[in-house]
């Protein structure tokens, strides 16, 4: 199976069920309300990471529940798809960037980031 083929194969698993449940990946209204308000960020790769120096108690926690969601639902698609879980989670990012609230941060592959 060639790479293009695969990798359409895991979008097509992306856009069928974006997420397995709702919410589950993203980590819910607590995420968004820290997305919004620029403490917590996207990444290019899928993930979350803390942005401020001054993240309120609990945050990281969060941050690390949430990424280990995520890395479970890219791994499992990555195993159905036979490509690689970075593959999976840098498609992932491009949904999550489309349904992230007003406010959130993108750390884009070269280190800056952009605001939605």
């Amino acid at each position: 199976m060639s790479r293009l083929v695969k990798l359409l194969a895991v979008l097509a698993l992306v856009l069928a069920a974006l997420w397995p449940e709702p919410g589950a990946a993203q980590g819910g209204n607590a995420l968004d309300a820290y997305r919004a308000s620029g403490v917590i960020a996207e990444r290019f790769d899928g993930y979350v990471e803390v942005r401020t120096t001054d993240a309120p108690s609990g945050v990281h926690a969060l941050v690390e529940q949430v990424n280990a969601k995520r890395r479970a639902l890219y791994t499992q698609r990555a195993q159905e798809s036979n490509v690689s879980v970075d593959e999976v989670g840098k498609l992932f990012a491009t949904k999550i960037v489309e349904a992230a609230p007003p406010g959130t941060y993108f750390l884009q592959p070269g280190g800056s980031y952009v605001r939605k």
